[in-house]
Formats: structure tokens, sequence, C-alpha cells
């Protein structure tokens, strides 16, 4: 869900309303042609802090209204056909919304050589696997304690799953349904908190809150993360962080060929806590069952370095790992949000 946000939330990712202003009602094509746009642009957390806090209320209600409903017809499916039918209704309906030239850019930046029908394609593909995802959180605690839909596969030293006491820092990118990786933990018996964050929609936020409550996992709020992550990893407890997407605060780390601003959260507590920093990847295998896999930790070249060093060094590790998953499957890549400045003034390295 990185930090990560997690489940992976964000378990691998809230804003304040405008002041007040008043808007004159009227119900004519115009202005409900405004609304339905306003509400496409909020779907999946867009910030709007332009409109009325009571319109925004209003649109989060709504918005949280439909995605409930949607999520109440899923659960009367099973698994595989919630994800099928989520992932048809977002392959037509996605490429429309906003949140399109967001990944049309990443798109465009990450895979320059690539053609406009290919890229359309893609949008498609990838709107389609966030239906997917959306369509199989009613179903996310089934499929996280099930192993047949989780397929679980450790690359390195399996010790630290072995209740050792000592903790580790896993992370993963917004591929496929990140949210899954919990099955991976709760089969293997690690206790785990992982990093999320919350959504500016209030109603939302309750509802995903609820999804990813039930995996079992300790969920920590992005903004207060950082004394709860010391003392989760002092206790003995390993943490899950998302850290794939651009972080204002975070430094300038290559991705795809360009600098983007980069969270070293994940290095940083790994060097301070002496602890194994371990990639997980998850893998869309087909309907709603995944693999999962453990890859072995990221380790510095030289021990002899400046922790600063160290730092830097593995997060560009994490990055480029992260870079060849996409590359491999760029369909399954959430990229909804810009990765790179706007200005595009870095150039290729």
């Amino acid at each position: 869900m990185p930090a990560n946000k997690a489940v992976f939330g964000n378990v691998l990712f809230a804003g304040k309303p405008a002041p007040a202003t008043r808007y004159p009602v009227r119900l004519w094509p115009g202005t409900i042609y405004k609304g339905v746009q306003a509400l496409a642009k909020l779907f999946l957390g867009s910030k709007h802090t332009e409109w009325s806090p009571r319109l925004l209320r209003m649109l989060w209600a709504l918005e949280a209204g439909l995605v409930g409903l949607a999520g109440a017809l899923a659960r009367l499916l099973p698994p595989d056909a919630a994800s099928a039918a989520g992932h048809a209704l977002l392959a037509g309906l996605g490429p429309h919304l906003d949140k399109t030239r967001h990944i049309r850019r990443n798109l465009k930046i990450a895979f320059p050589e690539i053609d406009e029908a290919e890229t359309s394609r893609l949008v498609r593909a990838i709107w389609g696997n966030i239906g997917s995802v959306l369509a199989e959180y009613p179903h996310l605690n089934r499929i996280c304690r099930a192993r047949q839909r989780i397929n679980c596969v450790i690359e390195g030293d399996p010790e630290v799953f072995r209740k050792t006491g000592k903790p580790a820092v896993f992370v993963t990118a917004h591929l496929s349904n990140w949210e899954t990786a919990a099955g991976a933990f709760v089969q293997q018996q690690v206790p785990l908190s992982v990093v999320y964050t919350k959504m500016q929609n209030p109603w939302m936020d309750r509802l995903l809150y609820r999804a990813r409550e039930s995996l079992g996992c300790g969920l920590v709020e992005r903004d207060s993360a950082a004394r709860e992550l010391l003392r989760c990893l002092k206790k003995g407890t390993s943490i899950g962080l998302l850290v794939d997407q651009r972080v204002d605060a975070g430094e300038p780390v290559p991705f795809f060929g360009r600098d983007m601003l980069t969270s070293t959260t994940p290095a940083q507590l790994a060097v301070r806590f002496d602890c194994e920093l371990i990639p997980i990847r998850i893998q869309r295998l087909h309907g709603a069952r995944f693999r999962v896999t453990f890859y072995k930790p990221v380790v510095v070249d030289d021990e002899s370095i400046e922790n600063a060093e160290k730092i830097l060094q593995m997060t560009r590790k994490i990055n480029s790992l992260f870079e060849s998953w996409i590359r491999e499957r760029p369909h399954e890549w959430m990229c909804t949000k810009r990765r790179w400045p706007k200005d595009r003034q870095n150039p290729p390295l």
C-alpha cells in the first residue's frame, strides 16, 4: 500500500478546503456538466481546493456513495469476476478522466520510444488494472488469506521470516494490486506495520481503512509516521513502505533516466537500525491471483563509505529495480500522479 504510503497501503502516498465562497446555484446544462466534470476530476483523490467547502463535501459524499455502491456490487461477485468487471469498467471510463494526462505524461517520459497507438493501449490497460484493484478491495481479506490466490516466493534468506526478533524494512511499488502484499506476510506470519496515506475525501478514507484493517497489519498514517516507525523497529516489528512516487522533500535519484525526488526513508531506517532492506514485487497472474516475490536484501557496494552515501546508493538500487519491473509490465503500473517536475528542466541523465 508508501514513505510508503501502503497497504502497503501507501500496505505503498490531505489537503485543506479553500475558504468558503458563495456560488449561485443554477441547474442549467453548463453547470451540470461542470459538476460532473468536477466529480470526474475528484475521482481517485484529485485535489480541487477551488471549490467551496460545501460543494466539496457534496462531491466527496457522492464519490464515496458511488464507490460504496460499486463495492457492494463487487462483493456479490466472486473475486475473479469482480476483478474482471472492474477492469472492463475502468478500461472504458478511465481514459476520459482527468488523471489520464498524468498517465500519458509519465509514459511519455518513461517510454519515449512508443507511439501514440501503444500509449493509448497502455492507458486503457493501466486504467483496467486500477479498476481491478478497486473491485478487489471488498475481497481483500479473502484474497490475502487464501494460499491458492497468493503465490509467495522468497529469493533471499528466509531467516527474516523465522521470528528471530530482528525486524526488516520492506519496500514495494504501485504495481499490480500492491495491497495484496499483506497476504504474503499473513502466510509467513511476520508482524508488520505499514504506512498509508490518508485520502482527501474522509468518507473514501474510511472505506479503504476498513478494507485494509481486516488484513491484520498495523496501519500507520503517513503524517504521523516518523515517530511510529521508529517505535515499531525498536520493538522488533517490521515495516512496509510504498516508495515509487515523487516526494517533494526527497532526494533527486535517477528513475527512467531522469532525476525524480525520491524518499530515502527506507534506506535511512535500514542503515540506522542495521536491518535488511527487502524489495517486494507483486505480479498479477490471472484474475484475482498474484505472485508476491521477496527479493534479496539491497546492500551497498562498499561498507566503508559514509552513511549518507550508503543511503543514496541503496535508494538508487531500489529505483533501478522498480524501473526494471515497470519496463517488464508497464500495464500494471499505477502512475496517475506526476513522477517528474512539470517544467521537465531536468535533462535525461
